[in-house]
């Protein structure tokens, strides 16, 4: 547990002594999805200094939160991965998530890569059809994830795993107004802003399972 404490037996108290400092859960946001690197997590998280971000990861581990390991090889580093215990908190952060969805950010609020995945499990609406399922490859930069949609859940998994219907490369920005500012997938590909390759219409149909 962290030197701070609120010294109250309540759970949510107790839960917030390892999980309520700055920057606690969005390390563990940023490894719902797999483990990462340091500078990963840097890369994710800029606005958090070397120092706190080292702390807090220290804290974490400290709590049985997260855990580092060996990986490779080929190439051999030490990752930080979640435990089964810090597994446990990704339906709180879907709530907290979708609780906050609903209020006003700043604009230049910026969103990571496994930050608008995460968003995906908070804001899928499910449709109200019984309706077959829906695989959707996005890659961001060097990073791809395989979504999955079925009439009841939203599946994430980082990596190109499976076989998919369509494949879209883009930043955030752009998958992001894809859900929230009616733009097109056809229109983003004819802007350069979007690589489709497979299925376009069952890529507009994904990101038309999503929002508030």
């Amino acid at each position: 547990m962290s030197q701070r404490s609120y010294e109250d037996g309540c759970g949510a108290a107790l839960a917030l002594d390892v999980i309520g400092e700055r920057w606690a859960l969005h390390v563990v946001r940023e490894l719902i999805f797999g483990p990462k690197r340091f500078r990963d997590l840097r890369n994710a998280l800029p606005q958090a200094s070397q120092n706190v971000l080292s702390q807090r990861l220290r804290e974490l581990e400290q709590d049985g939160v997260i855990r580092r390991v060996e990986v490779g090889p080929p190439v051999s580093a030490r990752v930080y991965e979640l435990t089964d215990s810090g597994r446990d908190l990704e339906p709180v952060l879907i709530s907290l998530a979708r609780w906050g969805a609903h209020r006003a950010g700043p604009k230049s609020a910026e969103m990571s890569t496994d930050a608008f995945m995460l968003l995906l499990k908070t804001l899928y609406r499910p449709p109200a059809h019984q309706a077959p399922s829906l695989s959707i490859r996005l890659v961001v930069g060097l990073d791809a994830f395989d979504v999955t949609v079925t009439p009841s859940e939203v599946d994430v998994v980082r990596g190109a795993r499976a076989a998919v219907q369509a494949t879209v490369r883009a930043d955030v920005p752009t998958l992001w107004a894809l859900i929230f500012a009616d733009r097109t997938v056809a229109s983003a590909v004819d802007a350069g802003d979007v690589e489709l390759t497979g299925d376009g219409e069952a890529a507009q149909q994904f990101f038309r399972l999503f929002g508030l």
